[in-house]
């Protein structure tokens, strides 16, 4: 058959576009679902609650000095991704974005009378947590900041679970699986 030039390129085109997506159109990722979505909806839930919770706190600093630290509201992004292994079969990760502000004052009370305010900023910090399901329940794997400082080079460090289980407003206690 003998077809105009145009025409047969178009075909070509078409067949050639067709047979590199059949093969992807069964590819497509399964959703993740049941138990594995459930725990790790539960355990971004609980994360955002606690984070949401923390207040400044007040600390000495050097002598005569009172330091007051605060955090605003972090952004929660939890994500899970299906594997193909079959004992680790979900893997998560929770990034959290949040802000440290600091002032210091000479007397604990004038410390605790400070309004934070944008001014007051230190550093904006990511903090990523990664998780694995084994089936049956999330566990905690790893950990890390990233702390962005003005006029200063950014610092990324390994979190422990202590680190991360630590009491009070600079852990991430609820982040973690019970």
């Amino acid at each position: 058959m003998n077809m105009p030039s145009p025409l047969r390129s178009a075909l070509l085109l078409m067949a050639a576009t067709l047979t590199l997506t059949l093969p992807l159109l069964g590819c497509k990722k399964p959703e993740v679902s049941g138990p594995a979505q459930t725990g790790f909806d539960a355990l971004a839930a609980a994360c955002t609650q606690a984070l949401a919770a923390r207040e400044p706190h007040v600390r000495p600093g050097g002598v005569g000095e009172w330091i007051k630290t605060g955090y605003s509201p972090a952004l929660v992004q939890p994500e899970v991704t299906r594997t193909e292994s079959a004992v680790t079969p979900y893997v998560g990760k929770i990034v959290i974005k949040d802000n440290e502000a600091q002032a210091a004052a000479t007397t604990e009370a004038a410390a605790q009378a400070i309004t934070l305010t944008p001014a007051h900023l230190l550093s904006n910090r990511t903090h990523t947590f990664i998780y694995s399901f084994d089936g049956k329940q999330w566990r905690w794997q790893n950990g890390q900041r990233l702390t962005k400082i003005p006029g200063q080079n950014d610092r990324l460090e390994a979190l422990t679970l202590a680190d991360v289980n630590a009491a009070g407003p600079k852990g991430f206690a609820g982040c973690l699986p019970r």
